[in-house]
């Protein structure tokens, strides 16, 4: 997933969001007709994997993790290269550089010089030649873009992701998000998402995130082509997704395929809100989005619950995903019984290592993590 202000880059982490979480019009007040039976895909029964990608560490995925697991903010503002390579094409994926030099996760060279050690300093002078895109870049890329086949290196993040699993309408997360932060919008995003690829890359996903900017709010997103574009505003050469190999004009871009939200650029995430001010902000609660029929169209239903009453914190919602498009822009019908992954976390975006943070530090105390099977 992407970070969605800029989103979660790396998930999709790397968590892990185009379009704008900050400002999401509130979820509709529409209360879903159908709730999925609930099957756990990590447990204290049913292990994933851990990961933790910062400092550049070597061995950033633990396999065997079981739940309940406590993700705290990486400690450190760089990332580190991911076991898992770019996918064969197309799409092909590159840096806005050729990718040719070697990048940095989570720091943009094109803000400060790159030594060969480390720590890296603010003050160092800008670079003179393009440097990579915030989020995730290949190792060793060919001079055309093209990564296939590269090791990842992802932007700072930690946290779990489930196997494989199939039939799935819907994700339940029961756990907390804790923890402040002084970072602007989108420094920090505490995330549990859908995504059908291992890699986070130009497939579709959907799923919930609070943006430490913005303590009360939960934002449910959806979308497509998942971080192709780093960071949402990027300029034509910062894709990472292309149709053709070592060809980035903006008629190849795998996302202009005119297919887009309304108020949206370049329109592939949309998202709503729900405000957890009233009921005194997060709490360790079940929180789900799942996906059922409402005479035949697929919408997203989405709950908050007390787990000790199991009534809701908040009314229900549902939305269609596709709601005031031109056409059906979000695959909803595809992903409904789907294959995919679970994946929760923390990212990190902070270049100049400037915010502050909470004493505990931000975390996610995850208790059990389950998909949606239908009725």
């Amino acid at each position: 997933m992407r970070r969605i202000v800029s989103a979660l880059t790396c998930f999709a982490v790397t968590l892990s969001l185009s379009g704008t979480a900050v400002g999401a019009p509130p979820c509709p007040p529409v209360v879903p007709s159908i709730t999925p039976a609930w099957v756990d895909i990590m447990s204290n029964n049913s292990p994933g994997t851990a990961f933790l990608f910062s400092g550049m560490n070597r061995n950033p995925r633990r396999p065997d993790r079981r739940l309940p697991f406590t993700v705290r903010i990486p400690p450190d503002a760089i990332g580190a290269p991911d076991p898992h390579t770019f996918p064969s094409g197309p799409p092909f994926y590159s840096n806005a550089s050729g990718a040719s030099i070697d990048c940095l996760p989570g720091l943009s060279p094109n803000l400060f010089g790159v030594a060969p050690e480390l720590p890296l300093r603010p003050e160092r002078p800008l670079r003179t030649l393009p440097g990579c895109p915030a989020g995730q870049v290949g190792v060793g890329c060919g001079p055309d873009g093209d990564c296939t086949g590269r090791p990842i290196l992802r932007t700072p993040a930690a946290g779990v992701a489930s196997p494989l699993s199939n039939g799935i309408t819907g994700i339940r997360y029961l756990g907390t998000f804790d923890g402040e932060s002084t970072g602007a919008p989108s420094g920090v995003v505490q995330v549990v998402f859908f995504s059908q690829s291992a890699d986070y890359l130009a497939k579709s996903e959907y799923g919930f995130l609070r943006d430490l900017a913005f303590p009360n709010q939960l934002t449910f997103y959806w979308q497509t082509n998942a971080n192709c574009t780093l960071p949402a505003n990027a300029v034509p050469n910062d894709t990472m997704c292309t149709t053709l190999e070592g060809n980035r004009q903006p008629s190849n871009f795998i996302y202009t395929d005119d297919l887009l939200p309304p108020g949206n650029s370049p329109g592939i995430t949309a998202a709503c809100s729900i405000d957890l001010g009233p009921t005194e902000g997060f709490g360790l609660y079940y929180y789900s989005m799942w996906i059922f029929s409402d005479s035949g169209t697929l919408k997203f239903g989405i709950s908050i619950v007390d787990p000790n009453t199991l009534l809701p914190v908040v009314p229900e919602t549902s939305i269609d995903p596709n709601v005031g498009a031109s056409t059906t822009w979000f695959p909803i019908s595809a992903l409904n019984g789907g294959s995919g992954y679970v994946t929760a976390g923390i990212a990190r975006y902070d270049p100049f290592r400037n915010q502050s943070f909470s004493n505990p530090v931000p975390a996610m105390s995850i208790e059990r993590m389950a998909i949606g099977t239908a009725p």
